[in-house]
């Protein structure tokens, strides 16, 4: 079976993060034939500045770059005061930018997020769809993972061990394969 490139990026700069454990926890319950890269480098990402013009900074293009190539964008979501941080805003906005290569074009994405709140950052996942769905991608609704109290989930080491959650991403990842796959056969090569 072809293998199918995730790139996950987690919208959270802090150690420790809550959301970065459901990043590990989804790089570690990708099963074959998923190849799942986290992307690492989101702190780089400077703001949006109109001003900047092109080229791009050389992050950003690195960022554009991968995120065409990849087949899923796996998007993880702080929530803060019931919005998308800023660093994700800023991501989504330069991936959103109408300059080849378009990378959020057609992309499918999953959406994650964890929260202290029983919300589990839902609201964050609401605003994030409509930002990505603006920009041309196709938001996968119905696959996302929002984990509420996921404090009560992850470890002194951030690692997600909450049992609920870790099925939840395990049963998600069936369905992006079943999303993928029939995908994969209505499109020619």
């Amino acid at each position: 079976m072809e293998s199918i490139d995730v790139l996950g990026i987690c919208g959270s700069v802090r150690a420790g993060s809550l959301n970065r454990a459901l990043l590990s926890a989804a790089q570690e319950l990708a099963p074959a034939p998923f190849q799942m890269e986290a992307w690492d480098r989101n702190a780089e990402v400077p703001r949006v500045d109109a001003t900047m013009g092109r080229p791009f900074p050389p992050v950003v293009t690195t960022l554009r770059e991968r995120v065409a190539a990849a087949d899923v964008l796996l998007l993880v979501t702080p929530e803060l005061n019931r919005n998308i941080p800023g660093n994700m805003k800023d991501i989504v906005d330069w991936l959103g930018i109408l300059a080849p290569p378009r990378p959020l074009a057609g992309k499918p994405v999953v959406l994650m997020s964890a929260s202290p709140n029983r919300f589990g950052g839902a609201f964050a996942q609401l605003q994030l769809a409509d930002l990505l769905r603006r920009s041309g991608a196709e938001v996968l609704s119905d696959f996302d993972v929002a984990v509420g109290y996921a404090h009560r989930h992850v470890d002194d080491r951030g690692v997600l061990v909450g049992e609920d959650p870790r099925h939840e991403i395990a049963e998600l990842w069936q369905r992006v394969l079943t999303q993928v796959q029939s995908h994969r056969q209505v499109v020619p090569a």
